[in-house]
């Protein structure tokens, strides 16, 4: 197909329209833009349409001081603790090489000139740079069309930012498009072997596993069937032979890394996990678009319209087989979606890290010309999610404050234990404040008991392990479990009928155990949103600090202080 051939196939002529042809200005001017990028090389067209999906994408990225995504005030309270070992007995630091270490890595490095807050904001834009670099070019290597890379486009501005993203599991975030990048790399080789490719994807690929194993897994399976559904057996050797080399390494490291995940001591925080529970058809519809597509609220809820209209066109071409995404590869990892548990270890979301491989094969799929209606309804969609995004940023980042606000009346080397009855704020689709009191760390030392510290995955784990109500996810889980008697007697009970005063004594009485283990661990409590019912059980020794809000600081009077109160 030539050049000249873009223009007319991004938007189909009046005859092709569904629903009619619109005529706004908007139309017109996806018109002229196919028309513009009809006059660049290749090269220069894949430069502007990755530039056009990082602004849409990034640009909030200047409105706050640190992106609200929700696992990242962890990650810096992480390296917070790495960077001052005699503050944090506690932990123990597991060193930086390992799977899943990319992010701690750059804050660790850049933390230390630019602070964490800016080196923080610089590797969102990088994972953001990296999907917008490696999308385009992805669907142009692959199919070898410039209308079809333009029209994918027009699908693919969520998957810039997704949902992987907002949820701050930033390491797999970056390993995705460095795994098309790796595809990329893989599908010359099979076209003409080199050894500067083959050396390319040997770098890439370590890189991939230095970010997450996850997607190069996903990319060996991938491989796999590729290679075995070629026509001869002299065409699977050759596969074989040039695609599986490169690969070596980097699978090494990654099963290594499995094997390690896999037999480690799963720990009390997952009691009660049903490892083996399959989500129903429902819910794995809704988490196709929720945990991959949408952002944060509704605001960037628009979406749902390329999830929509890629499943559909992606689904009307199933017949096509682009390189490594066949009918048989897409059929795989749909059905591993469907199999795979949510909860697999300690890894969680499992299924839902195969979401976009799903996705990016029905991308590769996408006609060569779209109905204008579609096309403006793309267009408009994206215009709309971005503004939503920075809407929610700047909602969120006050969100953020707010849970802050009491900062400066917390100590430096405060034993501070953070309790959160609610964690969303104005968040719908992530809980953004779930570990926002890792500000409290970055800024005073503070204690970090919520801490990821469970697995040796991770940089710092803990040198002893704590009481099993204080492992981080215990006792993450533990203050919204307990907000009122009706809450904790109907997770107790399973069912069963109590009456309303046995209720409220198995209330205080959870309540009580929990105060006596804590009282003497921590000299100030953190509170978000926690209900009248277990303000008036906390114990007489702490004092109410500040109160702003859905934020209440209790500071302990004295250590010696000993006694709860039944009511305030």
């Amino acid at each position: 197909m030539s050049k000249a051939d873009v223009a007319p196939t991004l938007l189909e002529g009046p005859a092709a329209g569904l629903g009619g042809v619109p005529t706004a200005s908007g139309v017109v001017t996806l018109r002229r833009a196919a028309s513009a990028l009809d006059r660049l090389s290749s090269a220069q067209m894949l430069a502007a349409l990755s530039a056009v999906l990082f602004v849409l994408s990034a640009w909030p990225l200047c409105m706050v001081e640190v992106p609200p995504y929700q696992d990242l005030p962890n990650h810096l309270a992480a390296v917070t603790v790495i960077q001052n070992p005699s503050r944090y007995p506690e932990f123990v630091f597991n060193g930086f090489f390992k799977t899943n270490g990319a992010l701690f890595v750059w804050l660790h490095a850049l933390g230390k000139v630019f602070g964490l807050a800016l080196a923080a904001r610089l590797f969102a834009a990088l994972v953001l740079v990296v999907n917008a670099f490696a999308i385009p070019r992805f669907v142009f290597e692959l199919t070898g069309s410039r209308s079809r890379t333009l029209v994918a486009t027009l699908f693919a501005w969520p998957m810039v930012h997704n949902w992987f993203v907002s949820e701050g599991m930033l390491d797999f975030a970056l390993a995705v498009p460095l795994s098309l990048l790796v595809l990329i790399g893989l599908h010359r080789l099979d076209k003409k072997p080199s050894l500067g490719v083959a050396l390319g994807v040997v770098l890439l690929s370590t890189v991939t596993w230095y970010a997450h194993a996850f997607p190069l897994l996903v990319v060996a399976m991938l491989v796999t069937l590729h290679v075995v559904q070629k026509p001869s057996w002299a065409a699977r050797w050759g596969g074989l032979k040039y695609l599986v080399p490169p690969l070596v390494p980097a699978l090494a490291l990654s099963g290594y890394s499995v094997c390690e995940h896999m037999l480690e001591h799963v720990g009390p925080m997952t009691a009660g996990v049903d490892y083996h529970r399959l989500l129903p058809t429902w819910e794995l519809l809704y988490h196709f678009w929720a945990e991959w597509f949408w952002g944060f609220t509704k605001l960037s809820a628009t979406s749902i319209v390329p999830c929509v209209l890629l499943v559909f066109y992606g689904l009307m071409r199933s017949k096509e087989s682009p390189p490594f995404f066949s009918p048989v590869a897409l059929l795989a990892l749909v059905m591993l979606y469907m199999l795979v548990p949510y909860v697999m270890t300690n890894w969680f979301h499992v299924n839902s890290r195969l979401i976009p491989y799903v996705c990016f094969a029905l991308l590769l799929r996408v006609p060569d010309r779209l109905p204008r209606a579609v096309a403006g309804a793309l267009a408009l969609s994206a215009v709309l999610y971005s503004a939503g995004m920075g809407a929610d940023f700047l909602r969120l980042d006050r969100d953020r404050k707010d849970f802050t606000a009491a900062i400066d009346n917390v100590p430096e080397g405060a034993r501070l234990l953070p309790l959160l009855f609610s964690s969303k704020g104005h968040s719908e689709n992530t809980s953004a404040l779930l570990h926002a009191w890792g500000y409290y760390v970055v800024e005073k030392r503070a204690a970090a008991p919520l801490l990821f510290a469970h697995s040796r995955s991770f940089p710092v784990m803990y040198s002893e392990p704590p009481p099993p109500r204080f492992n981080h996810l215990v006792l993450e889980g533990f203050a919204p479990s307990m907000a009122r008697p009706q809450t904790v007697c109907g997770a107790i009970t399973r069912g069963n009928i109590v009456l309303d005063d046995e209720c409220a004594e198995i209330f205080r009485a959870q309540w009580s155990s929990f105060w006596a283990d804590a009282e003497p661990r921590y000299d100030h409590v953190l509170m978000w949103d926690a209900t009248p019912e277990a303000m008036a059980l906390v114990p007489k020794s702490f004092e109410l600090r500040v109160r702003r809000g859905d934020l209440a600081l209790l500071v302990r009077r004295s250590p010696n202080v000993a006694g709860h109160a039944s009511a305030r």
